[in-house]
């Protein structure tokens, strides 16, 4: 499978990563992602033959959604995460020290959300990081960096993806570590 491809491939299938059961509509996915109505359902139509989604027609129009029942969807998102995460490095190539420590200091899972996760983030923005575990002392990495991390720890048994601020960091969420555990809570 060619690169192009595969890009394409992993662009569509991040519109489903922010509710792993949401229903969506091919010209809506081409919308946001600004690319070629006829690419995206090309796209679609390709996903669909290798049974990582399905769709259901109303009317006219077919609204697509992930396939949960094959093993592969899931090894799809894992591949749609991680590239989440790639961009996310490839856009803050000064701080990736940064998410790199992060990522150390982390025993357990740890995922960015707000800004840095939705690329809006701003001179004032702070880096918000939700974590399932623990995580060491930060105020040397906020000093360095000058970013002020704003860390939101949780366990296990209370992430609970109904819960508001979980939808928030459903919604919106880069994982640093722990994209397996992530996607088996939210699955």
């Amino acid at each position: 499978m060619s690169n192009m491809l595969l890009n394409k491939e992993l662009k569509v299938l991040a519109e489903f990563t922010s509710n792993y059961n949401s229903e969506l509509y091919g010209r809506a996915i081409a919308s946001k992602l600004k690319m070629n109505q006829k690419t995206v359902s090309n796209v679609l139509t390709k996903l669909e033959k290798r049974h990582i989604i399905k769709f259901k027609q109303e009317g006219r129009n077919k609204y697509y959604f992930l396939n949960k029942l094959n093993p592969s969807t899931k090894e799809m998102i894992k591949l749609v995460e991680v590239n989440k995460r790639i961009v996310l490095f490839e856009k803050h190539k000064q701080i990736n020290p940064l998410f790199s420590e992060l990522e150390k200091r982390t025993n357990g899972m740890s995922v960015i959300f707000g800004s840095y996760a939705n690329f809006t983030k701003t001179e004032k923005s702070d880096l918000d990081l939700f974590v399932i575990g623990s995580i060491s002392e930060l105020s040397d990495l906020e000093t360095l960096y000058n970013i002020k991390i704003n860390v939101v720890k949780s366990t296990t048994n209370k992430f609970k993806p109904d819960d508001l601020f979980s939808k928030e960091v459903i919604k919106n969420h880069i994982i640093l570590k722990g994209v397996d555990e992530f996607i088996r809570f939210i699955w």
